[in-house]
């Protein structure tokens, strides 16, 4: 009987009637929920720790990337080359513009001398190259803006012009509240070029992708920062922004002989011929202020006219000479006589542009 009397006892205990099911099912969505929102919680924080060049390399993904940015697909074929033969870790950071894109394209720029083929065919490949660049910084420059002076960083590369229109480069050396500073820029032959307290002087800098920022700044002073010697400006919140250059240029101030070419038609009716013919007999020299693939500006005191066309000789560093032929599409006169030319390329050979890239891109 005691034992039935026990058996019974715990049998109600075993049975007896469990809790509300809502309040179970609300303590069961409550810690779903709390799960959920812990993985999600990662998985952002994991994107915003994860650099846009460090992800998981996959061709395919790779491949959708490089089409976005408006890559080739024989651009998009070379860089895949790169990333098997130059064993880079993060693919991705190739599309966009980074140390990694310049190290890599600079490392396939010095090879392409050692390849296999013709010089006409190693040079195609440089300049392939080179337009991987051009194309990676012209999506990158659109983000790129600048609206104050206050914005530059230490050592971006600035440009002094005067108005003569000679141009002088520079890097800034420091950015304060009160003024920014840029290394005093030497001549060519390595003397300090200094200006007088107050003089206005316009300041040139290109930020990513070729885009160009200007304004006008007044001398403040002189002064040694971090061992460098410096020039002391004033800050300016008027930066304007002029269209995005297909391609980045770069100070030169170097000597250059230029010839007018004249187009002579011969013949008649249908059968009219036109040929270039170069007035060598006419040349003239100037200097070029600066350059890129796509043209140059020249000061000269001897200027054409917009609208005509030239051939241009000149080096962009001692031994390496261009040859090229262009167009002015406008001249500005800065003197009497004396005035800048802007000139748009209009046939240069890959070798000729090679040599162009080279200077301006400066992978070495």
């Amino acid at each position: 009987m005691y034992l039935l009397q026990t058996t019974s006892r715990y049998a109600g205990q075993l049975f007896k009637k469990s809790a509300d099911p809502v309040t179970s099912l609300i303590f069961v969505g409550v810690i779903l929920f709390l799960f959920v929102l812990l993985i999600v919680g990662n998985s952002i924080s994991q994107k915003k720790n994860q650099s846009p060049g460090s992800r998981k390399y996959n061709k395919r993904g790779f491949r959708k990337a490089a089409q976005t940015l408006g890559l080739s697909k024989k651009q998009i074929l070379l860089l895949e080359d790169f990333i098997r033969t130059y064993h880079v870790t993060k693919p991705f950071a190739l599309l966009s513009n980074t140390s990694v894109l310049n190290n890599t394209l600079g490392k396939a720029v010095r090879d392409a001398d050692h390849l296999q083929g013709t010089n006409r065919q190693r040079e195609a490949r440089k300049l392939e190259i080179y337009r991987i660049k051009q194309r990676i910084e012209r999506v990158a420059g659109k983000f790129g803006r600048i609206s104050s002076t206050k914005d530059f960083r230490l050592n971006d590369k600035i440009t002094f012009e005067l108005e003569s229109g000679l141009r002088y480069n520079s890097v800034v050396t420091a950015n304060l509240k009160e003024f920014f500073c840029g290394q005093v820029p030497k001549d060519k032959h390595g003397d300090e070029v200094r200006w007088k307290k107050g003089t206005r002087i316009k300041v040139y800098l290109w930020g990513t992708g070729g885009a160009e920022f200007s304004f006008v700044s007044k001398t403040l002073g002189y002064n040694s920062i971090k061992g460098f010697s410096s020039i002391l400006l004033s800050h300016s919140q008027k930066v304007t922004h002029s269209h995005q250059r297909k391609f980045r240029r770069k100070s030169l101030n170097r000597p250059c002989y230029f010839f007018p070419i004249k187009i002579i038609e011969s013949g008649y009716g249908r059968k009219i011929t036109k040929e270039a013919v170069v007035l060598k007999n006419q040349g003239h020299l100037g200097t070029i202020l600066d350059v890129s693939a796509g043209g140059c500006s020249i000061n000269s005191n001897s200027p054409l006219r917009r609208g005509e066309l030239l051939k241009i000789e000149f080096e962009t560093t001692r031994g390496n000479s261009v040859v090229a032929f262009g167009k002015v599409i406008n001249m500005r006169l800065t003197g009497r006589r004396r005035g800048i030319m802007h000139i748009m390329f209009t046939k240069a050979s890959g070798k000729n542009l090679n040599r162009i890239n080279a200077y301006v891109y400066d992978f070495a």
